[in-house]
């Protein structure tokens, strides 16, 4: 009998709610408007709805990085260019003195004279086993050797030219000029130095790292997104950053949780302002799940809240009339509405505060 009491109570309670709030259109003259200070503006309608704001990091994909590394042990006499500066293709980042480059190309010397021997010797073994005075087998030995010489030379012009020397340092080189053991560390990309490991005086070997250049023609945010959220994010979603203003789309969700903080990553490549970011930078970052429904927009100011519902006031031809709707979320400094309004409506956005005053007093009730 007690619950049964409870039940109607509650049942008479909403009753005499829905008649209080259920009051007619405010209506006021152009002079009260403009005392109220009253604006208006149609709904925008939006493809998605908030689902959650997370930390994220601006990174570099890793197709768009390039390590530069010594291609010969030596000393660095020379840096060019410090930390985050953009580079060309091409462009001269260090100088380095080795002096195994110097055997290398003694070495490319070396393999000349002998082929340049070898091939006078096969000239005169041509001429000889044509007039018939050496065997053939002895021109298949000299002709082998001189085979030999042309494979060693082109073996030692090509390890030159992948410890940086180019086509024409090795013909000059061939052609008499002095053997130098400096060689040029050069930017195999357009891109910004990231990381500058290289250090005039430093000893290095072979193939040790000296820079890290990126391109940074595209750039992606690493979102750590809480993984009870994960289920509701897809491939393609928007993901929004208010400071500085910058949109991304969803690329990739990692299938692994952090199990630290209980997150995930998801991957999304900025598609607008981009130029704003750089690699590395935190931001705030927000994911707006599409949706097939019909989303609107309005500003916060419009929101107003009575008996833990939120209403929105809406011009019609008999005044202005106090709309509840149900809210998806906030983006940024508006309400994302996805029940109560059509979109064709105009909604009050400024002067919210003296019209609900209008609208208590037209439905007799006091507010929370």
């Amino acid at each position: 009998m007690f619950l049964r009491l409870i039940a109607l109570a509650l049942i008479l309670g909403f009753v005499v709610s829905s008649e209080a709030i259920a009051a007619p259109p405010i209506s006021l003259d152009a002079e009260a408007i403009q005392h109220l200070d009253l604006k208006t503006a149609l709904p925008k309608v939006i493809g998605a709805i908030p689902l959650a704001k997370a930390p994220a990091r601006v990174v570099i994909p890793p197709a768009k990085e390039f390590a530069v590394t010594s291609l010969q042990s030596g000393i660095i006499t020379r840096v060019n260019v410090p930390l985050g500066v953009s580079v060309k293709k091409g462009e001269i980042l260090a100088e380095i003195d080795s002096i195994a480059l110097v055997d290398l190309q003694r070495g490319m010397v070396d393999a000349q004279s002998v082929l340049s021997l070898s091939e006078s010797k096969m000239h005169r073994d041509d001429a000889l086993l044509k007039e018939g005075v050496i065997a053939k087998l002895r021109w298949q030995e000299t002709r082998s050797d001189f085979e030999r010489a042309k494979a060693a030379l082109r073996a030692a012009e090509q390890t030159l030219l992948a410890s940086g020397l180019s086509a024409q340092d090795i013909q000059q080189i061939k052609t008499g000029r002095p053997i130098s053991g400096s060689y040029r560390v050069i930017s195999p990309t357009d891109g910004v130095v990231l990381e500058r490991m290289a250090i005039v005086g430093q000893k290095v070997d072979a193939l040790s790292p000296l820079f890290r250049v990126g391109k940074l023609d595209e750039l992606w945010l690493e979102v750590d997104m809480p993984q009870e959220l994960l289920k509701e994010a897809q491939v393609g979603d928007r993901v929004g950053i208010e400071n500085p203003r910058a949109s991304a789309r969803v690329i990739e969700i990692s299938q692994n949780v952090n199990p630290q903080n209980q997150t995930a990553l998801i991957r999304a490549r900025i598609s607008e302002g981009a130029e704003a970011l750089r690699p590395g930078m935190h931001v705030n970052a927000e994911l707006m799940h599409r949706s097939t429904d019909r989303i609107l927009k309005v500003p916060l100011a419009a929101i107003f809240n009575f008996e833990g519902r939120q209403y929105v006031f809406v011009q019609t031809p008999k005044g202005f009339e106090a709309v509840e709707v149900a809210l998806a979320g906030e983006e940024s400094h508006y309400a994302v509405i996805h029940e109560g309004l059509t979109g064709n409506e105009p909604v009050v956005i400024q002067g919210v505060a003296g019209l609900k005053s209008k609208w208590l007093e037209a439905t007799d009730a006091r507010p929370e």
